[in-house]
């Protein structure tokens, strides 16, 4: 029986794969951090904003390298976020009792850790996506919040531009134009992205803006879980419950940092005294 021809040209060279042992790739010291997921994002998208090519020398590929940078620190703080919370919290706790982890994840993650199986083969670049995982996973109901839906739906965007980036060479996408507004990006498809210093530094201050708005909305969620009866009215008493929420959610990164742990416990007392006299507040 015939076979067909099959050539065996050489059009380039491939040199010798390198040994590349992944094992040592690792730090092995590396402890978890204390420090809150937003604060642990925070420093980590000014660390990767120094990276970023300045107005004068602006580099449109180191520039989408930054974005990228970006997007991963956004998807990593919400992983550490959904998973410090299911730790803490008995609603979210129940809402993934019924979740599948690998056999290695149940064998080798420590308890605090183990939540994170949970979440490996989850992605935060959808509004599906992040609403999806804060229902399934944290038990939230009821609508989202107008601020935090806008900062879901700018965030989503961006992600776009990073998915150019990541799976198409930097050029626009059918999907991409889709989602991002097909009549306006119609005419653009195939076409390079051309990112510039402006464009890049809007882009981080949306990510930045999705994850403070997210914070703040869990924050206020899983704090409002508490039963009243767990709660004295009196901070000393009260002081060791709310530092485990405080502790989880504060920004002492910012510039307009979370106020101290006693002045923000005094405004819950008064937010939930105005709320069982049936006040606004």
């Amino acid at each position: 029986m015939a076979t067909n021809f099959r050539s065996k040209l050489s059009v380039c060279v491939a040199p010798a794969n390198p040994v590349f042992i992944t094992h040592a790739l690792f730090d092995r010291l590396y402890k978890e951090s204390l420090d809150s997921p937003i604060d642990e994002f925070l420093n980590r998208v000014a660390a990767i904003n120094k990276l970023a090519p300045q107005p004068l020398n602006f580099d449109p590929f180191q520039g989408q390298l930054v974005l990228l940078g970006v997007i991963a620190a956004v998807e990593s703080f919400i992983r550490t976020l959904l998973r410090k919370i299911i730790s803490l919290d008995e609603e979210s706790q129940a809402a993934v009792n019924d979740k599948d982890v690998s056999f290695g994840a149940a064998l080798h993650l420590s308890k605090d850790l183990l939540p994170e199986a949970i979440l490996e083969r989850r992605s935060f670049i959808s509004k599906k996506s992040i609403h999806e995982a804060l229902r399934d996973l944290l038990a939230i109901k009821g609508a989202f919040p107008a601020d935090l839906e806008k900062s879901i739906e700018d965030y989503v965007r961006v992600c776009q531009l990073r998915h150019c980036a990541v799976h198409r060479f930097g050029k626009l996408g059918t999907s991409n134009a889709i989602s991002l507004g097909f009549s306006e990006h119609k005419n653009l498809l195939e076409k390079p992205l051309k990112l510039d210093y402006v464009a890049l530094q809007n882009a981080i201050a949306i990510a930045i803006g999705i994850a403070k708005t997210l914070n703040n909305f869990l924050f206020n969620e899983i704090l409002s879980r508490v039963p009243s009866n767990d709660w004295s009215g009196v901070y000393s008493q009260d002081r060791s419950l709310f530092i485990r929420y405080y502790s989880l959610f504060c920004d002492k990164v910012s510039s307009n940092k979370t106020m101290q742990a006693n002045q923000l416990y005094r405004l819950l007392v008064k937010q939930r005294a105005l709320w069982v006299a049936g006040k606004q507040f």
